[in-house]
């Protein structure tokens, strides 16, 4: 449960649902990010030249599915950024663990693992950012 404090009636910021939804959607995309990974790396996705592609590739795949956590979440403007981020701390945690305990899911290849985990921190990156953008142009202002 996430309080507001600065509400002298203590509202919460997601109601049950909206958690369930977000943390299950940073369960699905971390999943998704592991197997992109795992059988990406097959395809040439990562290397000098895939990871350029993989990189670009992950700005719009990300604003989609920022977009998608909004409505799947029913978030209003100002659960924008907190919501995405509920997410984003899911699926970090889930990554930390497999990449550290269960590498194996990710693939074989040390060093393709490697820049796919760079690829996934990218990923972290495009979704705050998309969600920060998403929040701006809701009329919430960021500064």
């Amino acid at each position: 449960m996430i309080v507001n404090t600065e509400n002298s009636q203590n509202q919460r910021l997601f109601t049950k649902q909206q958690t369930f939804i977000l943390i299950l959607l940073g369960m699905a995309f971390w999943f998704c990010g592991a197997m992109a990974v795992r059988f990406g790396s097959g395809f040439g996705w990562f290397g000098k030249t895939g990871s350029f592609f993989s990189f670009l590739i992950a700005l719009p795949v990300s604003w989609i599915s920022v977009l998608l956590i909004i409505k799947a979440a029913k978030l209003k403007a100002e659960q924008i950024i907190p919501g995405v981020s509920l997410g984003l701390l899911t699926a970090t945690f889930l990554d930390g663990i497999v990449l550290t305990w269960g590498t194996q899911l990710y693939g074989t290849d040390d060093g393709l693992i490697g820049l796919g985990a760079a690829w996934i921190l990218w990923g972290a990156f495009t979704f705050l950012a998309c969600a920060f953008i998403e929040a701006w142009r809701s009329g919430i202002k960021l500064v």
